[in-house]
C-alpha cells in the first residue's frame, strides 16, 4: 500500500512540475517575443453544468449546484497570424450533496476543480469583432470538502484534462475586448476511456465532463 502511495504521490509530482516548467517556459516565449506581436490579458466568470453524466445519471443519488466559473488567461500571438498559444487558469466550484456512491458515505459541502492549460487559438479577426476556437491539454486539481463542522478531512486527487472551446469578442476600445468563452472541459479522459472500454470502474466525480460559459474582458497588453 504504502509503494502504491509512493509512486501515486511522485507521479502527481512529476505532473506538475512539468506544468510549472511549461507555464513559465511560456512565460519567457511571450515576453521575449512580444514586441511586435499581440499579447492579451483576459479575466471572466461565467456558469454551466459540471459532472455531467453523473449529474443526468438517475441511478446515483448526487446533486452538483450551479457552479460559478472564474477564468484568467494570458495569450500570445505572432504577428499577422491566426493561431496563437493562452496559458489559462479556469476554477469551477459548485456545492455537493447526496451520497458517494462508491463507498456509501453522505456528502454535504463543495467540489472545486483548478485546470491549468496551454491552449492553442484561432480567431478571425473583422473590424469590430472577432470569432473563433481553440483546444488544448492541462493539469486538474479536484478537491472535495464536506462542510466546516465535519471531522472528515477533504478529498484531493490530480489528474489531467482536455478542453476543447471557442470565443466571440466585440472590441470595446483600442485596448479593451468583450468575450463571451464557451468551454467544454473532458476530465481524466485516460480513466474515462478505461471506464467505457470496461478495463476499469467508474469513480465519483474525477473523469466526467463539464461545460461552462463565461463572460468577461480582454486587455491588450502590448501597443
Amino acid at each position: 500500500m504504502f509503494d502504491g502511495l509512493k509512486h501515486k504521490f511522485v507521479f502527481n509530482k512529476i505532473k506538475y512540475k512539468q506544468m510549472r516548467n511549461l507555464i513559465l517556459a511560456f512565460l519567457l516565449f511571450s515576453t521575449t517575443f512580444s514586441f511586435g506581436q499581440k499579447l492579451h490579458f483576459g479575466l471572466s466568470v461565467g456558469t454551466g453544468k459540471s459532472y455531467l453524466f453523473e449529474s443526468i445519471d438517475k441511478t446515483v443519488n448526487v446533486n452538483y449546484g450551479v457552479p460559478i466559473s472564474l477564468m484568467t488567461e494570458i495569450k500570445f500571438t505572432p504577428k499577422d497570424k491566426n493561431w496563437g498559444i493562452k496559458l489559462r487558469v479556469h476554477n469551477v466550484e459548485s456545492t455537493l450533496k447526496g451520497e458517494n456512491w462508491v463507498n456509501k458515505t453522505p456528502l454535504n459541502g463543495y467540489i472545486n476543480s483548478i485546470t491549468t492549460s496551454l491552449i492553442l487559438e484561432n480567431e478571425i479577426a473583422k473590424k469590430h469583432f472577432s470569432y473563433g476556437f481553440n483546444f488544448g491539454l492541462g493539469l486538474t486539481k479536484e478537491t472535495i470538502q464536506q462542510q466546516q463542522f465535519s471531522l472528515k478531512p477533504k478529498n484531493v486527487q490530480n489528474y489531467t484534462s482536455l478542453s476543447v472551446g471557442g470565443h466571440f469578442t466585440h472590441k470595446i476600445s483600442k485596448d479593451f475586448d468583450f468575450q463571451i468563452l464557451p468551454t467544454f472541459l473532458w476530465q481524466d479522459p485516460f480513466k474515462s476511456i478505461g471506464y467505457l472500454t470496461g478495463s476499469r470502474n467508474a469513480n465519483f466525480a474525477g473523469e466526467d465532463f463539464t461545460m461552462t460559459i463565461n463572460f468577461g474582458l480582454r486587455y491588450r497588453l502590448t501597443k
